[in-house]
């Protein structure tokens, strides 16, 4: 094997094996987000589908809602050559959140999909 395909099967590896994802995974699958049903579903049954929530926040008239989020943050081919390293982002980051809204019953009011945030631009 020469010295070309070596480095490339190398620089091949270190991309795929540098993507981290964390977070609730579950809700990237629309068929168990479908399984939540407004007005319907408790939240002993979202819990048993998606897990525990990230975080939650609560309202005046006893409603609570549940917040999870999922984030794949992968290396971009930029990220291997050191000039360009220097002077662009490097990381491509892909977030999805989820809000699960609840009455003070426990039953599922609203069930959304947070807009994703809006990165600031790299300056140069």
């Amino acid at each position: 094997m020469t010295a070309w395909p070596k480095l490339l099967s190398v620089t091949l590896l270190l991309m795929v094996s540098a993507c981290v994802s964390a977070g609730a995974r579950a809700i990237t699958d629309p068929d168990v987000v479908s399984r939540i049903e407004v007005g319907k579903s408790t939240q002993a049954e979202v819990e048993a589908l998606l897990g525990c929530p990230i975080s939650a926040s609560y309202g005046d008239q006893g409603e609570e809602t549940w917040h999870y989020t999922y984030i794949t943050t992968a290396p971009r081919p930029t990220e291997f050559i050191p000039l360009v390293k220097a002077i662009a982002p490097s990381l491509r980051e892909t977030r999805r959140d989820l809000a699960v809204t609840f009455d003070a019953q426990g039953a599922v009011t609203d069930l959304g999909w947070a807009p994703t945030p809006k990165r600031p631009s790299p300056t140069g």
